[in-house]
């Protein structure tokens, strides 16, 4: 039986460096977080200037709010800093932050290349069809790969998920905890 899907799907994945500042950020000041996203990978050590303690975590959740919903908007300009308080942090460690993060980037796409015997989307998307006889398609994923640490799968909305560099690496669980995803 050939493939089923009749409707175009795509499965994007990306990298934020703008979140990846911000998880960095949030470790190197030791800003309890409560999402559930594991710690950065080798965090950068970072000079951290003088920011109010007690304001710390609702200044983090509100930079980190605010750079998820640009990323799923695809907006096509993120700030690297925040604003307010936490600014000074991402400035004087702008050329650290930046290094560290393009070294996950290069983690990612070398994570995203399909290699021999690697399960691809495409090929799991129609396995999947042809055992239930069910269509998947009409949706657009948008993957965000993260620099951190476990096999991190977190749906921020219905079409956006942020992964971890280790689910990623482990093919096929990364494959199918997004068709898992697409078909709830």
């Amino acid at each position: 039986m050939g493939s089923m899907s009749s409707a175009p799907w795509t499965v994007v994945l990306g990298y934020s460096h703008p979140l990846a500042f911000a998880l960095a950020v949030r470790d190197a000041l030791d800003i309890p977080c409560v999402l559930g996203i594991p710690p950065v990978l080798q965090p950068p050590a970072l000079a951290a200037p003088g920011v109010p303690a007690d304001r710390l975590p609702a200044l983090w959740q509100e930079w980190w709010e605010d750079t998820v919903t640009l990323t799923r908007q695809d907006a096509p300009s993120i700030p690297l800093s925040p604003s307010g308080p936490l600014a000074p942090v991402v400035e004087d460690n702008r050329e650290t932050l930046h290094r560290w993060s393009s070294g996950h980037k290069r983690e990612v796409a070398r994570a995203s290349n399909p290699f021999t015997n690697a399960p691809r989307m495409r090929d799991a998307v129609h396995e999947h069809e042809r055992k239930t006889g069910t269509r998947i398609g009409g949706f657009r994923l948008q993957v965000t790969a993260l620099p951190v640490a476990g096999e991190l799968f977190l749906p921020t909305a219905n079409l956006h998920v942020m992964v971890s560099l280790d689910l990623l690496r482990n093919r096929q669980e990364y494959v199918r905890r997004v068709i898992a995803h697409v078909t709830s």
